[in-house]
């Protein structure tokens, strides 16, 4: 070795020129041991195979037995004889083969057997079924082959449906044939290709679509429902496709398919020359190039080097898309980017040396181990934490660690994440001139152990800077204090009422209000990939559940089928109940197809039967699809057409799942007449004012009335204000019918003989859009009615554009001598903001509270909660759909003030009230159960 230390000492550079050799070298071998370059160059085959999509030839029809075959037919294994009628269906179709990707290596019983032994021998089609190789380490032998029972052969070819799956679980290569017992047995591809059996594997070309395969159900060609044109002369391969099934796969491009899709796409790259050959790079080559490459590299200035290197790794990608795209060859090109790679890393090394790492590291490391003066203040009624400029805990007091759930924290990432991030934004935009200072305040929710909400704030400041031992003197840096505090008890009333506005009580689920934000949220944000499907279902025969077993088994019903919606539905970004047993859920899917496999899905789970309280139960369901994939839509049209889908598929005899169609839209039709005689009602004067009288819960004495719009239609009889308010709502004419309902109330309350208060509904579009403040004046003044006695009652939706113009509505009300009354109270928004900052003079509770407070704790508790606000808020409050003493007891004991509903009296119209009134006008729940 005495020859090499001169040289080593006189040219370093040899060194250097060595040790980059060894590397590339090394990366390359070790690249090839690990894995890395099959899994570089299969993925790099597979996005070449998607810069092009090759259509089918459609010589292959794929025959799916799919769920809804599974649904209409019933659960897999099927007869035999099933098989033979498809057969039969297929020569009636036209079809030039049938190949079946199913098990017949075993009897069934000889019936069917014979039944599908007969329909081979009476088809004039030929067939192929399945065989294949598997396993057999009981019988003593490697591999075992399974061919169809001998009877089934006589009229029937083999073929062998072996599919090799490669390392990483994908199937990109598919055998001419394969060896069954010392015999060739060719593939199910070759023989459908017509190709001769040889050896080997050949590449599928996924280049080719598979969304684009033709395709039919197995229950539609067995029950003569295909056009018999779209399947003559053709192939059929007939396969499992169903989830349940599990003959499923992972490819390239596709991801998920079925056995038989593999099989058709391998058939595809053979009838279309596109069977893929795997071309490596050899090593000889390779070394060759790395020579080349590391001496042009020694060469050329470090820029130029890897300005070269880059391009050759593109020209090398682009040779290898030229030649899988134009001649099915996939050249291998895993080893020369990590061979190109390599020497640019080499490249980079030699430009920036390793001494200048280790000296930019050294001054990194100077720049981190400052110390600065430290502010603290260590024991205090608030948790306090102090954080340098570097990000850095310097001091925590313990009221912070016990509110932060911590032992002890040193750095900004061991503080939870929200505040970290926080502290780094503030102090960021402090340092840039923006927040002077001022505490930003936020909340924390801990959503471990107990429940805790922290509301914290925080404020950087400035520290000057000093002098060091060497003179220089640092730059001022910016401090930053975290203050917190437990606000734990003032949120949880806050979250037990927003709960409730954005969730049904007995589910658990959504409600109406948080499907349609989260259908707001998606329609405003970007197009998704694949789309979003809206799935309406409800429960057949759930009124029949309620009045055989009473409605405790009913709620027991609705919970459950939340529950089984939920395990079926795992991708579901909401389940939403929006009505009795009406249930809505937003779903992503890649396709409107898989959208109904899902909910094919949900069907039979639903269907399943519930044991309940010893009962065992049975309701179906019906499923409607409205399919959302980025073309112009509002939440109320999803809505609508998924409502339209639902009532065809109830409608339906065959269907459960139907989506919606266009031509569905007919009952728009209808919606139009509505419209119409809406219009025309006004010059008719068909409508009627009724009032359903609110009597005092500890009293008994009359103390209001509320008034209620009917619809007398000549021909529709009484219209129902759940129809037809949305309408006027939508056409514009709330604000007259606002207006009429308005002056008709107070005209006919001045004229009685008690001076009791009258509540009038106002729509938030009268709030948005209407003089609301001049039509209540000009009803005041031709009617004479003292203002006080008037009461509006609003709900939580006029909040929603919460806006200085909708503060100052409030305030001219207020001025006039109205009073505002929030209707509903519960089922909305329930934000505690609206009520100190907008002058509400009372909360109506909503009557599906009150429906449930004898049986529901939750409901209870609901009201409890809403008691208590109110009460802290010296807010009164009234009940409404109070139909049984016990309710009307409960609601007393709990502190309400008044209420209303069938118990005291159901809406009647003007002329009652005052022959009421002419009465004791006293209401107890004893006399008008007597009376009713």
């Amino acid at each position: 070795m005495a020859w090499f230390s001169p040289i080593g000492k006189r040219n370093p550079a040899v060194l250097r020129r060595a040790a980059g050799g060894l590397f590339v070298a090394a990366a390359i071998v070790f690249a090839s041991l690990s894995g890395f370059l099959r899994t570089v160059d299969d993925r790099l085959a597979e996005l070449r195979f998607q810069t092009q999509s090759i259509a089918p030839i459609g010589d292959v029809v794929l025959v799916d037995i799919d769920a809804r075959s599974l649904a209409e037919i019933g659960v897999w294994p099927w007869p035999r004889r099933l098989h033979g009628d498809l057969l039969r269906a297929a020569e009636r179709a036209g079809a030039a083969r049938v190949a079946f990707d199913i098990d017949f290596s075993t009897v069934s019983t000889p019936e069917q057997d014979r039944a599908f032994a007969a329909a081979l021998a009476e088809t004039r089609i030929e067939t192929f079924l399945a065989s294949f190789v598997q396993a057999d380490t009981a019988a003593g032998m490697a591999v075992r082959a399974s061919f169809p029972i001998e009877l089934f052969l006589q009229n029937s070819w083999p073929a062998g449906v072996n599919v090799p799956v490669d390392g990483d679980g994908q199937v990109r290569r598919f055998p001419f044939a394969i060896d069954a017992n010392g015999e060739t047995l060719t593939s199910m591809p070759s023989l459908l290709a017509d190709r001769e059996a040889g050896t080997g594997l050949f590449g599928i070309d996924y280049a080719i679509s598979a969304e684009r395969l033709p395709r039919v159900s197995y229950v539609d060609l067995l029950r003569d429902r295909v056009a018999p044109e779209s399947l003559a002369g053709k192939t059929l391969i007939v396969g499992a496709s169903a989830i349940e099934l599990r003959d499923l796969f992972d490819v390239p491009v596709s991801g998920i398919v079925s056995g038989s899709t593999v099989i058709a796409l391998a058939t595809e790259s053979l009838l279309q020359e596109r069977a893929l050959t795997f071309l490596a790079t050899p090593w000889f080559v390779l070394a060759g190039m790395a020579f080349i490459v590391f001496a042009c590299a020694i060469r050329l200035s470090s820029r130029y080097a890897i300005a070269a290197l880059v391009g050759l790794a593109v020209t090398a990608e682009m040779l290898a898309l030229y030649l899988q795209n134009g001649h099915a060859i996939v050249l291998e090109t895993a080893a020369i980017h990590v061979l190109l790679a390599a020497c640019s890393i080499w490249v980079l090394f030699r430009e920036f040396g390793l001494r200048r790492v280790r000296l930019w590291i050294a001054r990194t490391q100077a720049a981190n181990s400052q110390s600065v003066l430290e502010r603290v203040l260590d024991d205090g009624f608030h948790g306090v934490a102090i954080l340098n400029e570097r990000l850095q805990v310097t001091r925590i007091n313990r009221e912070a660690l016990e509110l932060l759930g911590l032992e002890s924290a040193n750095r900004l990432d061991e503080l939870p994440a929200q505040i970290g991030q926080h502290v780094a934004d503030i102090v960021a935009a402090f340092e840039r001139g923006e927040g002077a200072g001022k505490p930003a305040v936020h909340v924390l929710h801990f959503a471990t152990g107990a429940e805790r909400v922290v509301e914290y704030s925080i404020v950087p400041f400035w520290l000057s800077g000093f002098a060091d031992r060497s003179g220089e003197t640092s730059g001022d840096i910016v401090y930053a204090t975290l203050t917190l505090r437990d606000i734990t008890e003032r949120q949880k009333a806050h979250d037990r009422i927003r709960f409730m506005a954005l969730h049904d009580s007995l589910t658990g689920l959504g409600n109406r209000r948080a499907l349609e934000q989260l259908l707001e949220n998606i329609l405003s944000g970007p197009t998704p990939d694949g789309g979003v499907a809206l799935v309406s279902f409800d429960l057949d025969r759930f009124k029949a559940v309620n009045d055989a077993l009473g409605h405790a088994i009913g709620d027991e019903v609705l919970k459950e089928t939340a529950r089984r919606a939920q395990e079926t539905l795992v991708a579901a970004l909401l389940i939403a109940r929006t009505g009795g047993d009406e249930f809505t859920a937003v779903v992503p899917a890649a396709s409107l197809q898989t959208a109904r496999f899902l909910a094919a899905s949900l069907v039979e789970a639903i269907c399943e039967p519930f044991f309940l309280s010893g009962h065992r139960i049975g309701v179906g369901t019906s499923v409607g699809i409205s399919w959302w994939d980025g073309q112009a839509a509002t939440v109320t049209s999803l809505m609508r057409h998924a409502d339209v889908a639902l009532y065809r598929a109830k409608q339906s005899i065959t269907e459960q799942v139907v989506a919606f169609e266009p031509f569905m839209d007919g009952d728009r039709l209808e919606r139009l007449k509505l419209e119409e005689d809406l219009t025309q009602a006004f010059e008719n004067n068909e409508f009627r004012l009724v009032y359903q009288p609110q009597f005092c819960l500890s009293s008994g004495k009359i103390v209001g009335a509320e008034a209620l719009v009917r619809w007398q239609h000549p021909e529709r009889g009484f219209v129902s204000p759940v129809d037809f308010i949305p309408v006027a709502e939508e056409m514009g004419l709330i604000h007259r019918l606002g207006g009429w309902v308005l002056d008709t109330a107070c005209r006919e309350a001045k004229g009685w003989p008690l001076p009791i208060k009258i509540a009038v509904n106002v729509s938030a579009i009268q709030f948005e859009t209407g003089d609301l403040v001049a039509a209540v004046r000009q009803a005041l003044d031709i009617s004479g009615l003292p203002p006080e006695r008037l009461e509006l009652e609003i709900t939580e939706s006029a909040f929603v554009e919460e806006s200085d113009g909708l503060k100052a509505i409030f305030d001219e009300l207020l001025a006039i001598g109205v009073s505002l009354a929030l209707d509903d109270f519960g089922t909305g928004y329930s934000s505690l903001g609206y009520l100190h900052r907008f002058p509400i003079s009372k909360i109506k509770i909503d009557r599906s509270f009150v429906m449930d407070i004898l049986t529901s704790n939750r409901a209870i508790a609901v009201v409890h909660s809403i008691m208590a606000l109110a009460d802290g808020l010296g807010i009164p409050t009234i009940a409404e759909g109070i139909e049984t003493p016990e309710q009307a007891a409960m609601l007393r004991l709990s502190g309400c003030d008044d209420g209303q509903g069938y118990l005291f009296a159901r809406p009647i119209d003007g002329a009652a009230v005052v022959e009421m009134m002419a009465g004791p006008s006293i209401a107890t729940p004893t006399m008008l159960a007597a009376a009713g």
